[in-house]
């Protein structure tokens, strides 16, 4: 008895790429699709305000939608939309006044000075006291004086509340370095470097309505 066996030969072609699973693309949020002669989308501003621009006119980007208008192709779904308060900001952008003091030539390295501002930057006037009153540094102790100093050129200059300042900038840069001579064995000399440091720290807060900023006649 024979037995035949029949193969099936399949042909490759190599020149064709092998089809490859990937992650479905995904789906942009814009409400339009961009004319394919054109695959950079370019960002183009449009004003939506009759009122003229002036120094005081904020303007935003904010993406439209359907609702608004009828978008075409040629349209971007960027907008500009320029609002212009009676302070001349957004209601959300208040405007803040900021009062500072600098500390210059303190006896002290840059770098022992700089970890206790680290701690205290962001933070409000009162809970920067209580923190500087607490932590075990001797840099807190000049760094204390200068925001007593800041939090009362703020009241006394600009008339703002104690209760509503926050330490909006606190910086540390190198001073002079005063160079000394210490004498070791067999009559060398080692130096000795007495760093010095500036700290100036900023306050931030909102001016109160009684104020009113004098103009020179």
């Amino acid at each position: 008895m024979a037995l035949s066996f029949s193969q099936s030969v399949v042909k490759v072609n190599h020149h064709l790429p092998l089809p490859i699973r990937r992650n479905p693309p995904c789906s942009t949020s814009f409400p339009f699709q961009p004319n394919p002669k054109f695959p950079s989308l370019t960002l183009g501003i449009r004003c939506s305000s009759a009122s003229a621009f002036n120094d005081k006119t904020v303007i935003s980007l904010k993406p439209r939608t359907p609702n608004d208008v009828t978008l075409t192709q040629n349209d971007n779904a960027f907008a500009c939309r320029a609002t212009t308060s009676q302070f001349g900001v957004q209601e959300s952008d208040k405007s803040y006044v900021e009062a500072y003091a600098i500390g210059r030539n303190i006896r002290m390295s840059a770098d022992k000075a700089r970890r206790v501002i680290d701690q205290i930057r962001g933070r409000s006037y009162e809970e920067t006291l209580t923190i500087l009153e607490l932590m075990p540094y001797r840099a807190c102790e000049a760094i204390i004086k200068i925001v007593f100093s800041a939090g009362a050129n703020a009241s006394n200059n600009l008339g703002l509340s104690k209760g509503s300042l926050v330490i909006s900038k606190a910086e540390v840069n190198e001073g002079k370095t005063m160079k000394r001579v210490r004498p070791v064995a067999r009559g060398r000399a080692y130096q000795i470097r007495k760093r010095t440091c500036h700290i100036a720290i900023t306050v931030r807060g909102l001016p109160s309505k009684s104020v009113v900023e004098a103009t020179p006649a």
